[in-house]
């Protein structure tokens, strides 16, 4: 429903499941609860109700393994639009770039520089990391408590000043970003809601994962100086959130106009180096996600007998040996006083080790699966950049193949306005991999040293059940 006086939308229903990494897709599974729903009147923008428009933009967003469906080869002097108005391609506003039916001006305020530092590799000019922390997430009421709603306390490095902000505010300026950068790896926003949403240990993960959300958004080069970024940190007033709302609504600079924005600092690439650079990371991607999965699989395994098979085991052991020891304790001593306590406490031992493996895997398996979780996520991203591509190479297959007269210039336009999405395209890939070369090995490094303190715990444990015995020798004296 909509609310009454022709306010905007509230919670729009979920987008389709995508096909790619479906168990990261933000959509609600059965028996979920929303965030909120339309109020019974009224309308309040500054809590970001979604507008009808956008609500169809998400009932109609195309899963992001839909084959491609544009590109259609055209046998006249002008190009055609694709037919499928779905496809990433079209969406992302590269086939009017292609076309050069954006005219729009851009302020030089508004560049994107791409670099080439070691005259091989494309990147996004390098700028000012922002790290973002949450705090005190708070449950808030309006309507007289007909609504409710978490709001959490976000504090950039740049500022140092805290703004709140409710998740329906990171859906929209999630929205937003996938809107004004087609063919970047948007990661997704952690789910948006389930029954219990208001317990203290959902609200706690939903913080951490909203913080590291975030986190990655501030280390992008490009995407965390932006100016819907930058409302969305630092806006603190509703009048000013809602003008700029708004204008970020209007952004002249998203989708084709992203494009127009770009420039690189050097040579752009040529066709069959871009098509080949992008084809392989295409390959990478879906190795890497398959290799994840198996990973996070592995985890789950590791985890489960953790906690449920080698746990049992050690605290069967510990068991046996307390009652060995007691039942050694009841007959004739001879001298075994040490002895039987010392296999007592053998049993002591054996217990506290199930205990240490029962909690081992929040330590490293846990968290590297979380960590992995966030990868599958951006991987689920790809497809879409890869399928603007894709449709720009086949536009420009188009124009170069067609038959009847040419014009030199127009063709050289199409092909430098192709290699502009290219060198976007492949310096979004090196972001990529920079960020995946500096979090692997964090995550790996993390997860080895708390095996390595596992695994010294253990021993210690035994040492110290060990130590308990008396020296063989003594026995001989």
């Amino acid at each position: 429903m909509q609310p009454s006086g022709g306010g905007e939308w509230d919670d729009p229903p979920p987008p389709p499941p995508v096909d790619n990494g479906a168990q990261y897709a933000q959509h609600e599974p059965a028996g979920v609860q929303f965030e909120g729903h339309p109020p019974p009147g009224g309308d309040n923008e500054w809590s970001d109700y979604d507008s009808d428009e956008e609500q169809h933009s998400r009932q109609t967003r195309p899963s992001i393994s839909a084959d491609h469906e544009g590109g259609h080869q055209s046998r006249s002097n002008t190009m055609k639009k694709s037919m499928n108005r779905f496809t990433p391609y079209v969406k992302s506003g590269a086939e009017d770039f292609i076309l050069g039916k954006d005219k729009e001006q851009i302020a030089e305020a508004d560049t994107i520089t791409i670099v080439c530092p070691n005259n091989i590799d494309l990147c996004w000019q390098p700028n000012q990391i922002i790290t973002v922390e949450i705090t005190e997430p708070i449950k808030k009421q309006k309507f007289k408590g007909m609504k409710s709603f978490m709001s959490y306390h976000i504090t950039p490095s740049t500022t140092n000043l805290t703004v709140e902000r409710r998740y329906k505010q990171f859906d929209w300026f999630h929205d937003r970003l996938t809107e004004k950068f087609p063919c970047f790896i948007i990661p997704p926003l952690p789910e948006k809601a389930v029954v219990g949403k208001y317990q203290q240990d959902f609200i706690e993960q939903r913080r951490e994962k909203l913080e590291l959300w975030l986190n990655r958004i501030g280390r992008h080069p490009i995407i965390s100086h932006c100016n819907v970024t930058n409302h969305f940190l630092k806006c603190h007033e509703e009048k000013n959130w809602k003008e700029g709302k708004r204008k970020a609504e209007a952004d002249k600079t998203a989708r084709s106009g992203f494009f127009m924005t770009v420039k690189c600092d050097g040579p752009l690439p040529d066709n069959l180096s871009s098509e080949s650079y992008v084809g392989s990371f295409s390959t990478f991607s879906k190795k890497m996600e398959g290799t994840l999965d198996k990973l996070v699989k592995q985890n789950e395994d590791y985890a489960n007998k953790m906690t449920g098979g080698i746990k049992h085991m050690y605290s069967k052991y510990g068991q046996i040996y307390k009652e060995l020891g007691e039942l050694y304790d009841t007959g004739p001593l001879n001298g075994s006083k040490p002895v039987n306590v010392a296999i007592m406490g053998t049993g002591r031992c054996y217990q506290e080790i199930s205990e240490v493996y029962e909690n081992q895997p929040r330590f490293d398996a846990h968290v590297l699966s979380e960590s992995v979780r966030e990868y599958q996520g951006m991987l689920s991203s790809v497809p879409d950049m890869l399928h603007v591509h894709k449709g720009a190479a086949q536009k420009v297959k188009d124009y170069t193949q067609r038959e009847g007269e040419k014009d030199a210039d127009e063709e050289a336009n199409v092909l430098q306005r192709y290699s502009t999405i290219s060198a976007a395209v492949m310096s979004e890939i090196n972001h990529f991999h920079t960020e995946r070369n500096r979090d692997f090995n964090v995550m790996m490094r993390s997860f080895l040293e708390n095996q390595i303190s596992f695994h010294k715990t253990v021993l210690q444990k035994l040492e110290h059940a060990l130590n308990q015995y008396p020296d063989p020798q003594s026995f001989l004296d």
